[in-house]
């Protein structure tokens, strides 16, 4: 940036208020931490000349550091309206957007556009991978959650006779490993996991039945040694 003296741009920004010199001494009043100073000035610029882009963005950065995200959030959708090139703005509307949870769709779109401008921002680009990775384990799980209703469903219907079948690689299904761990056969319900393991079955659904099962087995040896 450009170095004012100080005391010049006081004495033009006197003289017209809004003077386009008025964001300058606003933002050297907030690096001097002088906030209301620099949001008095800043406010004065800003009627007199409303669409001052780098006023706009100014005050934007006073109502972050007076916690009103949301009249910020405002400010800087019209900055980046008005200027969609502006790296700055976008990168703060978008920070600002993540505080005040705002819907993925809405975030994901000042991500975008930034990236348009800026390719290499990381925290975008981390934060889109992440969403990405998020929307993944979601489809997985309410997949594996219909497949599980379904198989419950179906083993409401099933019964296994006294005497174990041995078991094929064709009738290794999660199906029949719920059936075996129903009727209390648990070493064949493990068997049967080992088989759709080796078959390519679900890891997740895989752990979580062996957990499940291992558990009934620890019950029923405390059970039998009381």
């Amino acid at each position: 940036m450009v170095s004012f003296d100080k005391d010049w741009l006081i004495k033009k920004v006197n003289e017209n208020p809004s003077s386009p010199y008025f964001p300058i001494l606003s933002y050297i009043y907030l690096e001097d931490e002088e906030l209301k100073l620099a949001s008095h000035i800043c406010k004065n610029g800003l009627k007199a000349a409303p669409e001052s882009i780098e006023g706009n963005f100014i005050i934007a950065q006073i109502h972050i550091l007076e916690n009103n995200l949301q009249e910020a959030e405002k400010v800087l959708k019209f900055v980046v309206h008005r200027h969609s090139a502006h790296v700055n703005a976008w990168k703060l509307l978008f920070r600002i957007q993540k505080d005040l949870n705002r819907n993925e769709k809405i975030i994901k779109s000042s991500a975008t556009s930034l990236l348009k401008i800026k390719p290499n921002d990381d925290e975008c680009s981390n934060w889109l991978k992440n969403l990405v990775k998020s929307k993944e384990v979601q489809i997985e799980e309410q997949i594996t959650k219909k497949v599980i209703q379904k198989d419950t469903k179906q083993n409401q219907s099933i019964t296994i006779p006294e005497q174990v079948v041995p078991i094929s690689m064709r009738m290794a299904t999660f199906t029949l490993a719920e059936v075996y761990q129903n009727q209390g056969y648990f070493h064949q319900a493990l068997e049967v996991l080992k088989i759709v393991e080796q078959k390519g079955g679900n890891k997740r659904r895989l752990r979580y039945m062996r957990i499940q099962i291992k558990e009934c087995i620890k019950a029923q040896l405390e059970a039998e040694s009381e």
